[in-house]
């Protein structure tokens, strides 16, 4: 199953890094540096993460197959995904992704 942990933003500086909208509780775990992130639309990725930065409320990522601001602009909008196959289970009952809920009877 494909959980999205983010949507890319613009692009920030030179160097081909973006900004990212988080859609994760757990940025710190889900963009480690050398992470493989399945993207939407397919034909844009998979992108590789290199770094993973905070500039000041926003989350800031470099990944190996963009090298320039223009690269980072083609980025614009795409939804990055990981696979939850591979996603360690917590052991807390904190709370539940919206996947897990569909077709559960209240």
């Amino acid at each position: 199953m494909q959980l999205q942990v983010a949507r890319i933003g613009k692009p920030h500086g030179i160097r081909g890094e973006v900004t990212v909208q988080v859609l994760t509780d757990a940025p710190q775990d889900r963009f480690v540096p050398g992470t493989e992130l399945t993207v939407e639309p397919a034909a844009k990725g998979p992108l590789t993460v290199i770094s993973a930065r905070w500039n000041k409320d926003i989350l800031l990522l470099g990944f190996e197959e963009i090298t320039d601001r223009n690269g980072a602009e083609e980025l614009r909008g795409v939804k990055l995904f990981i696979d939850t196959e591979t996603v360690e289970e917590d052991d807390d009952d904190e709370g539940w992704y919206e996947h897990e809920l569909v077709g559960l009877k209240a």
